[in-house]
């Protein structure tokens, strides 16, 4: 009798994080709104119109504001591991740290084709909730790379968020679980709300005074000018800096996601494979900073695949 080869996995469980950026409106601004009316997050003299896009690495469309942490997420630790046999007869045949050397340390961490927080002003989703769409998520290492889509339902899967009930979204919609986290404070390195607020508005002030003096030199200067505009609407907005304020309140707010990537098929190194599990996703947003319109990134992501 032919003895039937036991399934051989390779298993990636990857820590990541980052900061990131998402240029978009806040309420009692309409979702559609492109420069920022009523809310506290604004598209600045000088900046394109909001685009609403959620943005883990500095490319194309993130608008990096001076004296604002640098835009990326990347993979910043984890195993590689390989297993062997199914269900309760599963064992380890290697293990491998995922540090500096390996081809996936340092991977960018990514989203994929324009990836919005969906909430509508709550016409789509309970009030205070939302959901990321398209959320395709890809890890790009050195020599080796994975991408994989998450849908609310996988096996009736829609592009829209608006196509599926409230009743499918409602175990992935996003919302407010901790405040103040030790663990985001100490991660992001805000530390202290008020004083990371404060930090950056003597930074801004100090430009702004250079910027004046050169003003007196080259008054009709529209780009000078325009800097000087910009710079006063963020310190005006960085100077209500009171601890419940919501400008200031909100950087200590983490959220805590869980996205399965379920797409029927993914890819690894650039080629189409069917997993034949879901590759989990635990990930927490936190310290929103409405002046960089950012926010820090944290996660786990588990990818297994059958060789």
């Amino acid at each position: 009798m032919t003895m039937k080869a036991k399934k051989i996995t390779k298993n990636y469980l990857l820590h990541f994080k980052g900061w990131a950026q998402g240029r978009m409106p806040t309420d009692p601004d309409p979702s559609y709104e492109p420069r920022g009316v009523s809310g506290y997050s604004f598209a600045l003299p000088g900046e394109p119109d909001m685009d609403r896009i959620i943005y883990f690495q500095n490319k194309k469309g993130v608008i990096q504001r001076s004296h604002t942490p640098d835009i990326g997420v990347y993979v910043t630790g984890g195993t590689e591991f390989t297993t062997t046999g199914t269900e309760g007869d599963v064992e380890f045949i290697d293990k491998k740290e995922i540090a500096e050397g390996h081809d996936l340390f340092n991977a960018k961490i990514d989203l994929k084709k324009k990836c919005v927080f969906v909430s509508e002003n709550s016409t789509v989703i309970y009030n205070g909730f939302g959901v990321m769409n398209p959320f395709i998520f890809s890890v790009e290492g050195k020599d080796k790379s994975f991408k994989r889509r998450f849908y609310a339902d996988p096996k009736h899967p829609k592009d829209k968020v608006e196509e599926y009930s409230i009743k499918t979204l409602t175990p992935f919609m996003l919302n407010t679980v901790f405040m103040d986290s030790v663990e985001l404070m100490s991660d992001a390195n805000v530390l202290n709300r008020t004083a990371f607020r404060n930090e950056r508005k003597k930074l801004l002030e100090e430009d702004l005074a250079i910027a004046e003096l050169e003003s007196i030199i080259l008054p009709k200067d529209k780009t000078l000018l325009t800097t000087i505009a910009a710079l006063k609407k963020r310190i005006s907005e960085l100077n209500m800096n009171d601890p419940e304020n919501r400008r200031t309140r909100q950087i200590g707010t983490q959220v805590l996601i869980n996205y399965p990537l379920n797409a029927k098929h993914a890819e690894v190194d650039d080629q189409k494979v069917k997993p034949s599990a879901d590759w989990p996703i635990t990930m927490w947003l936190g310290a929103w900073d409405a002046d960089s319109l950012g926010f820090f990134v944290n996660g786990f992501i588990e990818i297994s695949v059958e060789e």
